[in-house]
């Protein structure tokens, strides 16, 4: 959004209206002087009681009831009603229990399709006794999420597949809008052999797809990785990091960073991405910035969801531990398998998922939208 905004905000008019968790999080108005207005609403954390006991006796799902506030609809009221706008564009879905109803058409910017995401957590809860009232929630997310892609003027989508998933319902063209990567703040650094290689995982724990991923690292991949490579070293990185995930990544011998000042820096400093995930969804920035920085993958089919990739071309496939050690072995062993690997994705991301391009292609659909 950052980088979008940063760019359409020097054609137009942007007032920019974002739910904040905290009231530290004021001072990066400072970095937004591309909007003509800046407004901020406390949301506060997620996990309060007057949310999830609202979710539990009402219509609103847990994740829509953190979006449930007052204040919101009351800000975006008197700017609605003072302020004559082209179009209104909110992002994810999520917020749409503070957005009243105006005439103004409504843009609808999607990261995942939600309900699918959580279902797929809910699948692999582990407490069985508690995945019915989970269930319960993932189906008010879906008909939430679907009733607001009917409200919507347009749907936008981060990927084919997640478009294929709304137009089905809606009975009309989703856009794709990818995520992309700055690539000039993530420069090619080609792969170097190493004595002592750096496997590391990236992600922000808050999405529980990335907490699922880093415990399949550690717990069953990390043990064969160490085994062939003694020498291999592991670190998790991500904000909202778990204590007992931390814990967990000590135990094996490997670091836990959940303060980074340059992540960059981390893609530079590593020699091997490896993301074991089990749900799709969306598209994923860390594989981008990864492919940007000349960091081999090595992930699953859903880790590279959405994205036009290619295994074995712009990164290595792998679907059981031994599959990810084996791909770890290799890019190692053979630093030219890393260097083909790193080349083809860097050449992808400067192809396909540059933010300007990117930019240029949501402007298109705010245009059409203010004239239907």
């Amino acid at each position: 959004m950052y980088n979008l905004l940063k760019r359409l905000g020097k054609r137009h008019s942007i007032t920019l209206v974002s739910f904040i968790r905290s009231e530290e999080e004021r001072m990066y108005a400072n970095e937004l002087g591309f909007c003509s207005q800046v407004k901020m609403v406390m949301r506060g954390r997620a996990w309060q009681p007057k949310y999830y006991i609202g979710a539990a006796f009402g219509t609103y799902p847990f994740l829509l009831k953190t979006y449930d506030n007052r204040e919101m609809r009351t800000v975006l009221d008197d700017l609605l009603v003072h302020t004559t706008y082209d179009v209104m564009h909110i992002e994810p879905f999520y917020v749409i229990p503070s957005i009243p109803t105006h005439a103004v058409p409504l843009v609808i910017s999607e990261h995942n399709i939600e309900y699918d995401v959580y279902d797929g957590y809910v699948r692999r809860f582990p407490v069985p006794f508690l995945r019915p009232l989970l269930a319960l929630d993932v189906h008010k997310l879906r008909v939430w999420e679907n009733n607001a892609w009917k409200r919507a003027t347009s749907v936008t989508a981060v990927s084919y597949e997640d478009a294929s998933v709304v137009e089905a319902y809606i009975h009309r063209p989703v856009h794709v809008i990818s995520n992309g990567v700055d690539l000039s703040a993530f420069p090619f650094r080609e792969p170097v052999k190493r004595k002592n290689p750096t496997i590391v995982f990236v992600g922000n724990f808050r999405w529980h797809p990335n907490r699922d991923a880093a415990r399949e690292l550690i717990e069953h991949i990390w043990p064969g990785i160490q085994k062939s490579i003694p020498h291999a070293r592991l670190s998790i990185v991500g904000r909202n990091m778990p204590t007992l995930l931390k814990k967990q990544a000590y135990r094996v011998g490997a670091e836990a960073h959940d303060t980074i000042e340059d992540i960059a820096k981390v893609y530079r400093d590593a020699d091997i991405l490896v993301a074991p995930h089990a749900i799709s969804g969306g598209t994923k920035f860390k594989m981008l910035e990864a492919m940007a920085s000349g960091l081999p993958i090595v992930t699953s089919q859903e880790g590279m969801h959405g994205l036009s990739v290619t295994p074995g071309v712009q990164y290595l496939l792998a679907k059981t531990p031994s599959e990810y050690v084996a791909h770890v072995q290799t890019l190692c062993s053979t630093i030219s398998s890393a260097h083909v690997v790193a080349s083809h994705a860097r050449k992808l991301v400067e192809e396909q998922y540059g933010w300007a391009t990117i930019a240029d292609e949501l402007e298109t659909v705010w245009k059409n939208a203010c004239v239907r």
